[in-house]
C-alpha cells in the first residue's frame, strides 16, 4: 500500500494505527483495535554516546533537526546508571551530570522530540544485582529520586522514564522489584510515563507470557534482535558466543542456503570448534519476514488484550559484517510489521556499531533511513 511521505506520513504513523495487515488474510488493524495514548513513541532512535560514556559526545544539532524532519518522533537517551547513583559516584559529579542532562532534555525538546530517559546499567550495577539485589533496588530508586525531578518538570513535553535497561534478573525476581521501584518513582514523578519491561533481554515471548504492571501510566518495552546470528554477527564483544565469530550471515536464513555453507567454510580454520558445532545446529533452520510478522502480531495481541501500549525499545543490526541490502530488508520488516500492529519502535543506535550516522562525518545512511521511515527495499533475487 502506498504511504504518504514527510510530515503527513509521520502524522499517520504517530497515531500508531496501521492500515495494513501483518499477515496474509488477517484483518487490518483499526483505530478501534489499537491501544491509544502514546503517539510520541511511534519512531525513535537511541542517542548513545552523550550521557552513557565517561567522555560525552554531544550530537550535532543540524543532524538531529534533519532526523526530526524525516519523521522521527522521539529519542531514547541512555544514561549511565552508575554515574547518577550515590553508591558509585561522588556528589559533585552527580550534580554536574544532572545539569548536563537537564540541558540535553531541553535541547531535544526544542527540536520537537519526545525523550525517554533510559537508566542504562553497567557492569558494577549488574554485579550488585547478583550479589545484593536489595541494595541494587535501592540504588535504582536513588537514581530516580535524582533524575525524577528533571523528568517530571518536562512530563508535559513528553519526557518519560525508562526504569532500567535489560534488568539483570529473571522475571520472578524482577517483577516484584520493578513494582517497588515504580511505586517509589511515582512518588517523585506523579505525571510522567514510565517504560517498564520483563527481566533480562526483554524478549517478546517473555512479555506475551506476562501480565502488565498495575500502574496504568506505563508502556511495556521489548527488545528485538531475532535472529541474533544475523543481527549480531561478528560482534566480537559477545565472544565466546559463536555468533561473535561469524560474517556474511544472510537474511532471510533458509535451510540449505549455500550462503550459510560458505559462512561455515570461512570460519572452520580460525574459529573454536564450538562455532562449527553451532553452525551445524543451524543448518536445518530458517528465519524470515514471516517470523518477524508473527512476533509483532503476538505483541499487538498482548497490547490489545491488556490495554497497554507496547514499544520496541531496541532493534537493529550490527553493520560491520551484515550485507547492507539484508540489513535494510530486516529493518524494514521489523518497522513495517511493528507499525501494522500499532507498536512504536526505537532503533538501536545512532552513530555507533548499529547506527545510521557515521561517527566521523555525520553522514546519514540513506538506505537504512529509507528502510525505517520510507521506501522499503525490494526482496533479493532468489539464490541459486
Amino acid at each position: 500500500m502506498a504511504r504518504p511521505a514527510g510530515a503527513r506520513r509521520w502524522l499517520l504513523v504517530a497515531c500508531l494505527l496501521a492500515t495494513t495487515a501483518a499477515g496474509a488474510g488477517e484483518a487490518p488493524q483499526t483505530a478501534a483495535s489499537c491501544v491509544p495514548g502514546h503517539p510520541e513513541l511511534a519512531r525513535g532512535f537511541s542517542l548513545t554516546g552523550w550521557f552513557d560514556e565517561a567522555v560525552a559526545r554531544p550530537p550535532e544539532g543540524a543532524q538531529l533537526k534533519r532526523l526530526r524532519e524525516r519523521g522521527f518522533t522521539h529519542v531514547r537517551l541512555p544514561v549511565a546508571a552508575e554515574s547518577v547513583m550515590a553508591r558509585f559516584a561522588p556528589p559533585a559529579a552527580i550534580a554536574a551530570k544532572m545539569r548536563a542532562i537537564g540541558a540535553g532534555l531541553d535541547r531535544l525538546g526544542a527540536l520537537g522530540y519526545a525523550v525517554v530517559v533510559d537508566l542504562h546499567g553497567g557492569a558494577r550495577l549488574a554485579e550488585l544485582f547478583h550479589g545484593d539485589p536489595a541494595a541494587a533496588r535501592e540504588a535504582v530508586i536513588d537514581a530516580w529520586e535524582r533524575l525524577g525531578p528533571l523528568v517530571e518538570a518536562r512530563a508535559e513535553r513528553k519526557v518519560a522514564a525508562e526504569v532500567l535497561n535489560e534488568p539483570p534478573l529473571g522475571d520472578d525476581a524482577w517483577k516484584p522489584m520493578q513494582a517497588d521501584i515504580v511505586a517509589a518513582m511515582r512518588r517523585v514523578m506523579p505525571h510522567a510515563t514510565f517504560i517498564v519491561s520483563t527481566g533480562g533481554p526483554q524478549r517478546v515471548e517473555r512479555l506475551t507470557a506476562s501480565t502488565p504492571l498495575a500502574d496504568p501510566g506505563t508502556v511495556h518495552a521489548v527488545h528485538y534482535y531475532d535472529p541474533m546470528v544475523f543481527t549480531h554477527q561478528g560482534a566480537d564483544w559477545i565472544r565466546p558466543d559463536p555468533i561473535g565469530w561469524l560474517q556474511g550471515v544472510p537474511f532471510p536464513i533458509r535451510a540449505g542456503d549455500p550462503k550459510m555453507a560458505a559462512v561455515a567454510a570461512a570460519v572452520r580454520a580460525g574459529a573454536p570448534a564450538s562455532v562449527t558445532s553451532y553452525l551445524g545446529e543451524l543448518a536445518g533452520r530458517s528465519f524470515g519476514v514471516a517470523d518477524i510478522e508473527r512476533d509483532m502480531r503476538a505483541l499487538g495481541a498482548w497490547s490489545r488484550a491488556n490495554g497497554r501500549t507496547v514499544v520496541i525499545g531496541e532493534f537493529g543490526v550490527h553493520r560491520a559484517f551484515a550485507s547492507p541490502h539484508d540489513r535494510a530488508l530486516w529493518l524494514a520488516a521489523v518497522a513495517t510489521a511493528a507499525e501494522a500492529n500499532c507498536i512504536g519502535w526505537t532503533h538501536w543506535d545512532y552513530r555507533d556499531g548499529f547506527g545510521f550516522a557515521d561517527a566521523a562525518t555525520g553522514e546519514l545512511d540513506e538506505a537504512v533511513l529509507a528502510a525505517l521511515t520510507g521506501r522499503r527495499p525490494a526482496p533479493a533475487a532468489p539464490r541459486p
